[in-house]
């Protein structure tokens, strides 16, 4: 019993310096650049375009973010043949629940864990428990990464997470999707306010295909949204 517990305080102990940092640290320097851009930036808006690949035919979606403190709205429209409101879904977090608005299924409230998937990220640790790990280190081009490994038994989209290791954000991830290996690649990242931000450029493959790209286009900051944007009962 005491080799054991001499052996695992030797592993705490010795773990730390291999890599010069914590996986706590490293999210809580995630967290403070995300809060800095929120509060500094106030209103924001984001528009990208998203392009998907379905049975060799491209899809274009036109996707608008706003996020005003921890409330955000998601507005996808897709650039088909059809009338826009018919195309348009929502996804919208009023301060405590997720909800979906869509013209074919109303209103439905979705888990709350979904707004990892949508790239909100109000608290890294959701997306990186302190109970993972950092399992190496690679340089994702040309910068130097922290490998992180998620637990097999946590509820989280990702179970490796490539991190900046001088600018604290994501440049890869990949998990499981229908038992297929889903990669994302991050790039082109630019500065909000300041800050290093959201990237310009993600790459989403399916077991090492591509099968979606976006493309932010525009980024305002400090825009007046209506409280009501967020409200569901204005919907």
């Amino acid at each position: 019993m005491k080799k054991t517990m001499s052996f695992t305080l030797f592993l705490l102990v010795v773990a730390y310096p291999i890599y010069g940092m914590s996986v706590k640290t490293i999210v809580d320097e995630m967290n403070a650049r995300y809060t800095k851009i929120v509060e500094r930036a106030g209103g924001i808006k984001i528009t990208q375009v998203i392009k998907s690949i379905s049975n060799g035919a491209e899809v274009s979606t036109v996707q608008n973010i706003l996020k005003k403190g921890k409330r955000y709205r998601i507005e996808t429209i897709s650039q088909l043949q059809l009338d826009e409101e018919k195309t348009k879904n929502v996804i919208l977090f009023d301060g405590t629940n997720i909800w979906f608005i869509s013209p074919y299924v109303g209103i439905t409230m979705m888990p709350k864990d979904e707004a990892m998937i949508h790239g909100i990220f109000d608290d890294f640790s959701k997306l990186i428990p302190l109970s993972s790990r950092i399992s190496g280190e690679e340089k994702i081009n040309n910068e130097d990464c922290y490998i992180i490994k998620t637990p097999d038994d946590s509820d989280v989209p990702f179970k490796k997470i490539w991190v900046s290791q001088t600018r604290f954000v994501p440049l890869k991830a990949t998990g499981m999707l229908s038992k297929k290996i889903i990669t994302l690649i991050f790039t082109d990242y630019k500065k909000i306010e300041g800050i290093w931000g959201i990237p310009n450029k993600t790459e989403t493959m399916i077991d090492n295909e591509l099968v979606a790209t976006s493309t932010v286009e525009t980024v305002e900051t400090d825009i007046d949204i209506a409280n009501e944007t967020f409200d569901i009962q204005s919907q």
